[in-house]
């Protein structure tokens, strides 16, 4: 028997994983199939209104993001985000940033 969550193996007769409380299963889990994706950069800005605009720009777009910051804009409003998003999105992502560049409230990085 084997958790299809940690992926434990357990002798016959135990019916649930002790430490993740799932049932188990009789076939050996498949490895988890992880696939490392790149992001990019697109945006960046300093202006903390502009931050949440743009979140909700790709929010609303189905595009995947990460900020990348030097820590003190979360805690100070200080410093300057760098949106990310995947290589794929990138040029849907900037097109739609392309307007908030233009009014100068953060700046277009291409690659």
């Amino acid at each position: 028997m084997y958790c299809p969550v940690c992926k434990a193996e357990y002798k016959a007769g135990i019916k649930i994983c002790p430490e993740c409380q799932v049932k188990l299963v009789e076939e050996q889990p498949p490895p988890n199939d992880f696939q490392y994706e790149e992001f990019i950069p697109v945006f960046k800005t300093a202006d903390p209104s502009t931050i949440n605009f743009v979140k909700s720009i790709l929010e609303s777009s189905g595009i995947r993001y990460a900020l990348m910051s030097q820590g003190l804009q979360a805690i100070l409003a200080l410093g300057e985000v760098k949106f990310e998003v995947p290589e794929e999105d990138a040029a849907a992502a900037r097109e739609l940033l392309f307007p908030i560049a233009a009014n100068k409230k953060g700046d277009l990085i291409e690659k």
